[in-house]
């Protein structure tokens, strides 16, 4: 039997010790509470190739995405990351280091020939966060900001975008210079602003 996820124990715990919603909340965040930039990854194309030529041609390619991200990643001192399906999540201390290995993926991929059924290159689409989040011990992380990055970069960000959350452009070290395009959308029914890279 799979084990509980440690929050998921310590809510169980504070539950039976009779706490209130309030002194549970500050628990759980006081002992699995994290703050640190998120990237988000999505692979684009996925459906139609599945489809066309079998999950099989497209997990091959993944393969070799991942295994080009993952030097990426290594180099810009990610701090943890994990796959799940055709996406792609990752850790890192600072948003600037989040925001270097996103575009150097997508730069490398450009360079690297991986095809998708030999006709179009292999593109991905990437959302870059920075908040606390709460850590699952196993590499996830749930939060805010962890729901609005998956969705920067599985339903907003288009192939080849890198897309900011308001709170990652606001972390930014002033040596970034980079032109970005700031956004309004409406994510569910949450409103937010991002800020698209403009390469």
């Amino acid at each position: 039997m799979r084990e509980p996820s440690p929050i998921f124990s310590t809510i169980t715990a504070a539950r039976a010790d009779g706490l209130a919603e309030e002194a549970i909340e500050r628990r759980v965040w006081e002992r699995h509470g994290t703050t640190c930039a998120l990237l988000a990854l999505d692979s684009s194309g996925m459906t139609l190739l599945s489809r066309t030529h079998g999950i099989v041609e497209f997990l091959t390619r993944y393969m070799e995405m991942t295994a080009l991200a993952e030097r990426i990643l290594e180099r810009h001192r990610c701090l943890a990351w994990r796959c799940f399906a055709d996406n792609l999540f990752a850790e890192f201390a600072t948003v600037d280091a989040a925001l270097a290995a996103a575009l150097e993926t997508h730069h490398a991929l450009r360079e690297s020939g991986i095809m998708l059924a030999g006709r179009e290159p292999y593109r991905v689409c990437i959302g870059v966060g920075y908040g606390r989040v709460l850590d699952d011990g196993s590499g996830g992380k749930m939060g805010d900001e962890m729901n609005v990055v998956a969705k920067l970069g599985e339903d907003v960000a288009e192939a080849g975008q890198t897309i900011l959350s308001e709170s990652a452009y606001q972390n930014l070290s002033p040596c970034v210079i980079l032109p970005f395009e700031r956004l309004a959308l409406r994510l569910g029914k949450v409103d937010v602003v991002c800020y698209r890279v403009k390469e």
